[in-house]
């Protein structure tokens, strides 16, 4: 058979897809500063000098889409494989860090080994398979696998997942949604080289400038390095009430095992900040949202109930852009994102003019923080308090407009937005340290802005 022959049939059969995505990014992170010219790739514990982060990535997905197929129901099945090749390499150089007490002096000192070169490269397959089944006009089915694997964990995993759409009036404006299914989630690539990275050496110093005490951490990966896995189950109903309201309850649960985790061993005279999969979270969240429509605007609201709990070591305390200088032992606690109450309006009003306005509110509980003591130990639970209350009020408006050139003419629309409308105080920063006489205290107030906006349209 001709490939002109067989391209024909297969798109008699069905549809199929095919994309190769290339992306290669190599940066230089932040500016130096100290002294320290901009080729000097530095990351360091307390602040950022230079920085590399150099990266490539290649990825090629084929999919093919069945045409439909007739049993008990309407069939639509989907299969498709992914494969990625990604690189990383870079180096990691610590400086010297001092810890300054409130008197004034020098209480304890961090110093880190020579600087450490790296090199991590990773291949990912996955095969995935689903069929969308619609067995009548008021109830149909999504169900699928997909099975992946990876050149670091050495592993594979099927991953299932189904959901399920009824309605549960004959008029079809009541609708019951769920769905299930199981998750896995990449590994860094900054996690593999984590052993080789260069340690550090705590030592306390006493009342006289003296050291007192000192202890050496090496960095090791406990056990070996798996995927995260997440279990994710929702809930839904919505009910067109009339022509112009419909409303939306929901319910989600989340939980994820063999997350990773950093946390420091100490000794005698010797210690080991480890890296593991030892981790996990949950999360819940319970909405009520509704949507009211007219010909001249759009309001939503919404309404969320959730908690967010975990392990609070995040690996990025370690790797992040601004990664922590003294990693203590690991908790479970709040997450840094958790909100229990959120309340939500946004709407779409065309105004006069050709004018069409955006306002939001958006008003939610302040995300938890940690107190600590002058050398950056936790006192007590972890996430135990919290930031004030979060309300800004934002608008954007735009209109558009035509340019015309030559014999065609350019559609554009242009306009502004101003966030936190009314300056409502919205810190984002705390002095989180219990010793200090600023304990207590916010800043870095997230105050009123102002954005130009211009968006071309094709």
């Amino acid at each position: 058979m001709t490939l002109t022959k067989l391209t024909r049939k297969l798109q008699l059969m069905g549809r199929l897809t095919s994309c190769c995505v290339v992306i290669a990014l190599v940066g230089i992170c932040l500016a130096a500063s100290d002294g320290v010219t901009a080729q000097t790739n530095r990351l360091l514990p307390d602040s950022t000098e230079g920085g590399f982060c150099g990266t490539a990535r290649y990825e090629e997905v084929e999919g093919y889409q069945f045409a439909p197929r007739e049993f008990l129901g309407t069939h639509q099945f989907k299969v498709g494989a992914d494969y990625v090749h990604s690189d990383l390499d870079g180096i990691e150089i610590f400086r010297l860090v001092e810890l300054v007490g409130v008197n004034g002096n020098v209480i304890e000192r961090i110093g880190f080994s020579s600087p450490a070169s790296f090199s991590a490269h990773q291949n990912e397959a996955a095969f995935y398979i689903s069929d969308q089944w619609a067995v009548s006009s008021r109830m149909s089915f999504d169900l699928g696998f997909r099975a992946d694997g990876d050149s670091i964990t050495h592993s594979a995993h099927l991953a299932p997942r189904a959901g399920v759409l009824l309605s549960l009036t004959g008029d079809g404006k009541t609708l019951l949604k769920g769905g299930a299914g199981t998750f896995y989630d990449r590994v860094p690539l900054m996690f593999p080289p984590f052993a080789e990275f260069p340690g550090r050496t705590v030592t306390l110093i006493g009342p006289g400038g003296q050291a007192s005490s000192s202890t050496a951490f090496v960095n090791r990966i406990e056990g070996s390095l798996d995927n995260p896995r997440s279990t994710t189950w929702s809930l839904e109903l919505d009910r067109q009430v009339t022509s112009q309201l419909a409303v939306r309850v929901a319910y989600e649960n989340r939980n994820t095992a063999r997350d990773f985790v950093v946390s420091p061993v100490t000794g005698s005279q010797s210690g080991v900040i480890s890296l593991s999969n030892t981790g996990s979270d949950s999360y819940r969240e319970f909405q009520i949202s509704g949507r009211y429509q007219t010909n001249r605007f759009v309001l939503n609201g919404s309404y969320v109930r959730s908690r967010a709990y975990g392990d609070l070591n995040d690996p990025f305390l370690f790797f992040g852009n601004y990664p922590q200088a003294v990693i203590q032992v690991d908790q479970k606690g709040r997450s840094l994102y958790d909100a229990p109450n959120r309340f939500l309006f946004w709407s779409d009003i065309h105004g006069p003019l050709k004018l069409d306005i955006l306002p939001i509110y958006d008003l939610h509980t302040g995300f938890p923080y940690s107190v600590q003591n002058e050398f950056r130990e936790y006192v007590g639970p972890r996430s135990s308090q919290r930031f004030p209350q979060f309300s800004s009020t934002d608008v954007q408006i735009t209109r558009p407009f035509t340019v015309h050139f030559r014999d065609k003419g350019l559609t554009l629309r242009a306009g502004g937005s101003v966030f936190n409308v009314f300056n409502h105080d919205n810190p984002r920063d705390v002095q989180s340290i219990r010793d200090s006489s600023e304990f207590g205290s916010f800043y870095n107030d997230a105050w009123r802005e102002f954005r130009g906006k211009l968006v071309f349209q094709f």
